[in-house]
């Protein structure tokens, strides 16, 4: 196993034992859609001459980007990482098992 692998199966311990309902939240919402939303906002505020920014869109479009942030980028993270962390974490227990039963 490379060492890149060994980084990354100590990252995840850490990181799941927080729930995948805060990895979500957190990666998927604060970390991903509330600033994707923020930036797109202030381009469109500042390059598009008529563009309004109203109460209604801005609470609009973070009901919007929170639940696709969520969603979409969140969960599959969360989902993609445990796929690669069973992976790696298959492979070591394999060859411990392999390393006491010459």
């Amino acid at each position: 196993m490379s060492e890149l692998d060994e980084k990354f199966i100590r990252f995840w311990t850490e990181k799941r034992k927080r729930g995948k309902w805060n990895y979500a939240f957190r990666h998927g919402v604060i970390f991903f859609a509330w600033p994707v939303f923020v930036l797109s906002e202030a381009f469109k505020y500042f390059f598009y001459s008529d563009y309004a920014l109203t109460p209604s869109r801005i609470i609009g479009g973070l009901l919007i980007w929170t639940f696709l942030g969520f969603l979409a980028f969140g969960l599959l993270q969360w989902h993609s990482m445990e796929k690669r962390f069973s992976k790696l974490t298959r492979a070591t227990d394999q060859a411990d098992d392999t390393d006491k039963n010459p």
